[in-house]
């Protein structure tokens, strides 16, 4: 279960990054409102505001910082190799205890 959420999580927050993307918001200088972007508060709105993949250039005015979304997904791929890692690890540990 907790799987299928983060990765609808995921999926959204592509989604957001793309719509990012497509209006041309990718600088302070090219910042736009949320109106604008015609998106409005969520929890992916907050999370990658946290993460400071979105970033405000200015009161009410927002941007993809690419930089930051690409050292989000880099970090995420990190851990994923981490997690298969340990679990490979533990399945080894389980059968050679097994065959013993």
């Amino acid at each position: 279960m907790g799987a299928a959420v983060a990765a609808v999580i995921i999926r959204k927050e592509k989604d957001l990054v793309a719509h990012f993307r497509t209006s041309g918001a990718q600088s302070a200088e090219s910042a736009r409102t949320a109106s604008e972007l015609g998106v409005e508060d969520s929890f992916v709105w907050r999370r990658l505001l946290a993460r400071a993949v979105i970033r405000e250039a200015r009161p009410g005015a927002y941007y993809l910082d690419e930089p930051s979304w690409e050292a989000l997904n880099r970090s995420r791929r990190r851990m994923a190799i981490v997690v298969v890692v340990i679990t490979l690890l533990l399945a080894l540990v389980l059968v050679v205890s097994v065959r013993r």
